[in-house]
């Protein structure tokens, strides 16, 4: 049955014939909360102006950072031109000259996290170097113009001097007492409605049991639309020139469990990473085989819900576990009349493994 939302701006803007509700991963989503469509709008834009900024605001552990990685990994996947996305903490924003002479003179996604300290502990003349520095910092070093899109996350609407407050779109991911008044100023006093119903959403689904809690957003007409909480969604309200809309957003690893680009943020690696072929190029020296590494890290990705392993493997392990519930054979009998046993293995770091 197709459904559709009886609203104002967005059933206007909504194209005739569409449905209302659509599904993304095997998820019934409502089509104007869709994170894709958030991203599209931020390429286009990012298309026609060197710098797009864009504000994440709300209290911590509300989901603010993750959204950011969810936002920048759709944007690299979708735009037509590379970019490439960094992640810079209190360190890099305090020494922002030093930080952006390192950056690569290409397009660009930069994430600053959680950037409140900066009205508290900042010194004024920090304050100015970092407004200079981002005021021309498309012009990275080397002399090239390239595209910036600039995510900054703070706690509350005024958390930050205003010239950083400066942006063309905004996140809100909580709803505080407190903020209410400010938040209407930010967003416009007709979406007042709006933050009343993100406050609604996330206490309902902040105060559920954990690991079955829920947020509904209902539709009208008895029809509803339910999310599951944290697994892997969130709602926010998203603010552009032209609206506030409430979205929703899931883990950038619900959508795509394994991405390189994504893997080279800072936050998501270790700080001693070595070299990757380097790593691979020492390992096969020791095991003799490439397709044991990749092997390896199957298993490592299929033991946190990944599966890498080709299609055919996957329907030879459905159709065991098909056998297996209509008590056909055990897994068991199998590996014993395989001849699969048990394997004892120990690895001495500064030895050859042992075969």
């Amino acid at each position: 049955m197709t459904e559709y939302v009886q609203s104002n701006y967005f059933e206007a803007q909504k194209p005739i014939g569409k449905p209302s509700v659509i599904t993304w991963n095997g998820v019934r989503m409502v089509r104007s909360h869709s994170i894709q469509a958030v991203a599209k709008e931020i390429i286009n834009m990012s298309a026609n102006q060197e710098m797009v900024s864009i504000n994440a605001i709300g209290k911590q552990s509300t989901g603010k950072t993750e959204l950011l990685k969810t936002v920048s990994h759709l944007v690299h996947k979708h735009a037509k031109i590379p970019y490439q996305i960094s992640y810079f903490g209190k360190e890099e924003m305090l020494n922002l000259e030093e930080t952006v002479k390192q950056l690569n003179p290409i397009n660009q996604i930069l994430i600053f996290d959680d950037i409140a300290f900066l009205k508290a502990s900042a010194t004024n003349k920090q304050i100015d170097q970092i407004q200079q520095v981002l005021s021309v910092i498309r012009h990275l070093p080397g002399g090239t113009d390239v595209k910036i899109i600039l995510m900054k996350s703070f706690q509350y609407t005024k958390a930050i001097p205003p010239f950083l407050r400066q942006n063309d779109m905004t996140f809100v991911s909580s709803v505080d007492d407190n903020e209410i008044d400010n938040l209407t100023v930010l967003l416009g006093k007709k979406y007042y409605s709006k933050i009343k119903q993100l406050k609604f959403l996330r206490a309902q689904g902040s105060m559920g049991d954990e690991g079955k809690s829920n947020f509904v957003f209902d539709m009208g007409g008895g029809k509803k639309v339910i999310y599951g909480w944290q697994r892997p969604f969130l709602p926010f309200l998203y603010k552009t020139g032209v609206g506030c809309r409430l979205i929703v957003s899931p883990l950038r690893t619900w959508i795509d469990p394994v991405c390189n680009e994504c893997a080279k943020v800072n936050n998501e690696t270790q700080d001693n990473q070595g070299d990757v072929k380097q790593i691979i190029d020492d390992f096969i020296s020791k095991f003799k085989d490439g397709n044991i590494i990749k092997t390896a890290v199957k298993i490592k990705l299929i033991q946190q819900g990944i599966n890498a392993f080709s299609p055919r493997i996957v329907q030879a392990v459905k159709y065991i576990e098909r056998m297996q519930q209509e008590k056909l054979v055990s897994i068991e009998a199998l590996a014993s009349e395989l001849e699969l046993t048990q394997t004892k293995t120990l690895l001495f770091p500064d030895k050859q493994p042992i075969n």
